[in-house]
């Protein structure tokens, strides 16, 4: 199906994994923050008044931070950045899923959670479209306490949120040079080994034990 959005690049705004809005790109400079003339507002108190911009520029948009306000985009700190097909930027507890002209409405195929041997229904976990990348093996998370004990995720894309699944949000990402996981949650709870990750982004290594509070899991790696 064809919207208006589809020839555009858009912003897709999302706060704890529920979609707020999806805005089109349309001027060569647009405003982010939470004074409603914003261009995208987003109403947070972790969001300043004017906290970032957008330039266009070539055709191409340029993230800017405001006066030295925390800006994301895939989990590292930018004052500016030009932004690609996918990227995820995050601006407070809020994120916005760059998508560029014609990718605005992409399908997207969500992981699952199943049981390693048996067919089972499986669990919906969230994810986005699979990036290109040069990764040759499968991640999988192995389940270790709680509720699904026994269970894994196998990580089919390129962003996996564990939020859907019960679980304190931690986003695990697929790069080039391999997964790394970060806290998208309020509080430091997660650790990867005996390392307290807070705010960072940890690359995983096959073997790692994760522990979001008292969930405790391990990554495998699988060729």
């Amino acid at each position: 199906m064809v919207t208006e959005n589809a020839s555009v690049p858009t912003l897709t705004l999302a706060f704890k994994n529920n979609t707020l809005q999806v805005i089109p790109l349309r001027d060569d400079m647009m405003t982010i923050g939470r004074e409603p003339s914003s261009d995208i507002f987003i109403d947070s108190l972790a969001v300043a008044p004017q906290h970032a911009r957008l330039m266009r520029h070539d055709g191409q948009y340029t993230l800017q931070n405001h006066h030295d306000e925390e800006v994301f985009v895939n989990h590292q700190r930018v004052k500016e950045h030009t932004l690609q097909n996918n990227d995820l930027i995050r601006i407070g507890k809020h994120t916005l899923r760059y998508a560029s002209v014609g990718e605005a409405l992409a399908d997207t195929r969500p992981a699952t959670l199943e049981k390693p041997v048996t067919a089972t229904a499986p669990t919906e976990v969230a994810s986005t479209a699979p990036p290109s990348n040069n990764t040759s093996k499968d991640g999988w998370l192995q389940v270790l306490s709680g509720s699904h004990l026994g269970k894994t995720i196998k990580l089919r894309s390129g962003m996996t949120d564990l939020g859907k699944i019960g679980i304190t949000p931690a986003l695990i990402s697929l790069r080039r040079d391999g997964y790394f996981i970060a806290n998208l949650g309020e509080n430091d709870n997660l650790c990867v080994g005996e390392n307290n990750i807070g705010d960072k982004t940890w690359p995983l290594n096959d073997g790692d034990l994760i522990q979001i509070d008292k969930l405790k899991l391990q990554f495998h790696l699988q060729s």
